[in-house]
């Protein structure tokens, strides 16, 4: 079985990632391509000789015959894209986050459902072979009992350029990028518990700053003139109903050291966890042990492409699926309520 494939919007991930994975799999077939920037789409359609151009993502979904989508869009034109999808029994698989407003999300995940359509949110993080490791021994009960996670991804100074830092596309900033990938990982590890309290803050600190010697990461449609209207800073902290409780940090600009990616702690009553390097601690013979475990590094993105199309061959629901990644945007959104209250908030 081959699936007719149609991209809609081809930023840097989709250029550096995205269609390179597409593009080896023996059962998909680019069959369209859509963007505003029309000479990088023509130059992208013709590298991996996609058929189809569209500037109207809408236009797009309506006159092609495609299994499935992938969107790529900035976060507030997720939703629209996906609905068009929706309706017409597409499969969609849209970048994190899964949009901006929590309500619409649910109706276009409602949608979806009614026309058996698969939404499957791009949570790459669960896709690492450290953190699937990790969710291994936390099913097992290695742990026991989680009573704290401490979960951080901190940027010194790395600030995206262009939609990014605009909240009318972009819906917010640091938070709704990077700490996405933060929150959900750990919530996922904790095996996606309800939250009971939110208390966030979220601050512009740095700005647009003009630190000499170093190159931004840039989005395709980076404008002369961009805004910086959303936080470069953001931390949480998340009380969940079983009484675990998830203290999450990430940052795009900060005066202090940066981390190598995504780490995690994890505090359990018979043992822990931290990544990375991945690492269990615990009691051996009531003698204290750190164990490593040893495995080879995979392709998250690649496996999370496999997971999706396995997922609508076989009508299965994905591991990050349209339900889940409306979770993980309300309690976003309650962070940014709390920041904005100065407050802590009961859901």
């Amino acid at each position: 079985m081959r699936f007719r494939v149609g991209i809609i919007g081809i930023g840097s991930i989709v250029e550096e990632v995205h269609l390179p994975v597409l593009a080896k799999r023996k059962d998909v077939i680019l069959e369209a391509a859509c963007d505003v920037n029309e000479e990088r789409l023509k130059e992208i359609s013709r590298k991996y000789a996609v058929p189809k151009s569209y500037r109207d993502g809408l236009e797009m979904i309506a006159r092609e015959k495609l299994d499935a989508v992938v969107i790529c869009t900035p976060n507030s034109a997720h939703i629209p894209y996906a609905a068009a999808a929706a309706a017409k029994g597409i499969h969609i698989f849209l970048e994190k986050p899964i949009g901006v407003n929590p309500q619409e999300a649910e109706d276009m995940i409602r949608l979806a459902g009614q026309n058996r359509a698969i939404v499957m949110v791009g949570m790459v993080s669960r896709f690492r072979r450290d953190v699937q490791i990790a969710k291994e021994y936390i099913e097992s009960g290695m742990p026991g009992d989680i009573y704290y996670v401490k979960a951080q991804l901190l940027r010194r100074r790395g600030t995206p350029k262009g939609w990014f830092t605009d909240r009318s596309f972009s819906g917010g900033g640091v938070l709704m990028d990077i700490g996405v990938h933060v929150l959900d990982a750990a919530w996922w590890l904790l095996g996606c518990p309800r939250p009971q309290r939110i208390s966030g803050h979220a601050v512009q600190a740095l700005g647009n700053y003009e630190t000499r010697f170093l190159s931004s990461w840039k989005s395709s449609g980076e404008t002369v003139k961009s805004v910086h209207d959303v936080e470069d800073f953001a931390a949480g902290w998340i009380r969940f109903e079983n009484g675990t409780v998830l203290a999450l940090e990430t940052s795009w600009a900060l005066n202090g050291k940066q981390d190598e990616g995504l780490s995690m702690q994890i505090y359990g009553t018979k043992g822990g966890i931290s990544l990375p390097p991945l690492t269990l601690y615990r009691e051996e013979r009531r003698i204290l042990s750190e164990i490593h475990p040893q495995f080879e590094e995979n392709h998250p993105y690649e496996e999370e492409f496999q997971h999706f199309f396995e997922c609508i061959r076989k009508g299965k629901t994905p591991v990050a699926d349209g339900v889940q990644g409306l979770r993980v945007l309300e309690m976003i959104r309650a962070l940014y309520e709390s920041a904005g209250q100065g407050r802590e908030l009961s859901l």
